[in-house]
């Protein structure tokens, strides 16, 4: 195998794509239910399909590049050191940042609904009284960690399922279909937000998708290479489509289209229109998405780049990092009279830098730094895709 250098460029994007998406829900107005505060100076209707767009896609392709990587990592062996070195590798960064950093992210939210007074005691009831939303945007490592263990015994039968796996084209279709059952089953009965319920499923469904994509990752990408245009075309439409479907069920009845997007209308004694097309359209809209953001990259970042290397051992505690520093810094734009579009870039660039101070400064310590996904230098082998 050569080192996919199409590959590791798509993981540094689709994590870089993470920071304007939430700093963008800080610039809508029902970005409230979500942060329970937002900036002072609002985007308005403008910013939504944007968020709308990357929504459709983004989690979904960090779970399938997820598992894409995965097939890789068990090139060496899938035994129980295996399985321990990855469930360290993933736990100890979610057990530490959930308590000592997503602290921060905490206290402005405090901070801005006026429920906190010290940021010590408010520290001391952070880490005595735990609740789930403590856990914030690392429920993304709680997932990974459950599907790593799920998706154990398959990783045995490595060699078979690369000698098993189907034509491209077939392969896509079947993972279209299994996800769009697991929404047309399951999404009516709950409602989903972070990788719970009906999510779960789907997700499980992008990382395991994502293992079989990398146990034929040469003919996949070439594939994708080869017809990129056609699969961004109908990525396109596909998001088209579903943003149509949800705009007239929310025309129709707010209530209504807010259950179709979010899930679980059956408990709330609702009938959306058209929700077994709109669950089936969203599936497809986020593998083709994701398929076309593989055949774009093999097709314009096939080569290695002179910061690729320290920007792949970024990743992991960028995104650690960028969720409590968008809210901090959420926090204090909503203490500045500026423009809306001003506060907006400055604090995509204070994200952006801030995140990478806290890795470089993580990684001048050694050892420390597995405490939020780093890795030394030394120790971070040219591992091929």
């Amino acid at each position: 195998m050569t080192r996919r250098h199409e590959l590791d460029w798509l993981r540094v994007l689709l994590f870089a794509l993470l920071v304007p998406h939430h700093v963008a829900v800080g610039f809508v107005d029902w970005g409230v239910d979500i942060y329970q505060f937002v900036n002072d100076r609002l985007a308005g209707d403008g910013m939504t399909p944007f968020i709308y767009w990357s929504h459709s896609w983004r989690l979904p392709s960090l779970f399938m590049i997820a598992g894409l990587g995965t097939w890789f990592l068990t090139a060496k062996g899938t035994g129980i050191r295996f399985i321990g070195r990855r469930l360290l590798r993933l736990m100890v960064p979610l057990v530490f940042a959930t308590a000592f950093i997503n602290v921060f992210g905490g206290y402005a939210i405090a901070r801005m609904t006026g429920a906190a007074t010290g940021l010590a005691s408010f520290w001391w009831a952070w880490l005595t009284e735990p609740e789930p939303r403590q856990v914030q945007h690392l429920w993304f490592l709680v997932n990974l960690t459950l599907y790593t263990l799920i998706c154990w015994p398959v990783y045995a039968f490595r060699d078979r399922i690369a000698e098993a796996t189907p034509l491209p084209p077939v392969l896509l279709s079947a993972l279209v279909i299994a996800s769009a059952a697991a929404v047309v089953l399951l999404k009516p009965h709950a409602a989903a937000l972070t990788g719970d319920n009906y999510q779960f499923a789907l997700y499980l469904i992008f990382f395991l998708g994502g293992y079989l994509i990398g146990a034929d990752h040469m003919r996949v990408l070439d594939w994708a290479k080869r017809h990129a245009w056609w699969l961004l075309a109908a990525a396109i439409l596909l998001f088209i489509s579903k943003a149509t479907l949800l705009t007239l069920a929310l025309v129709e009845d707010q209530e209504t289209g807010q259950a179709l997007a979010e899930g679980g209308w059956l408990r709330k004694g609702l009938a959306p229109p058209n929700a077994s097309a709109f669950s089936v359209v969203e599936a497809a809209t986020a593998w083709f998405w994701c398929i076309a953001a593989v055949g774009l990259a093999s097709r314009f970042l096939d080569r290695p780049g002179r910061y690729l290397p320290e920007l792949n051992r970024a990743v992991f505690p960028f995104y650690v990092f960028h969720f409590p520093l968008t809210l901090v810094g959420l926090a204090l734009a909503a203490q500045v009279s500026a423009p809306w579009g001003i506060e907006f870039i400055v604090l995509l660039v204070f994200v952006y830098v801030g995140s990478w101070v806290l890795w470089r400064a993580f990684d001048r310590l050694g050892p420390a730094a597995f405490l939020v996904g780093g890795k030394p230098a030394e120790h971070t082998p040219d591992r091929s895709w």
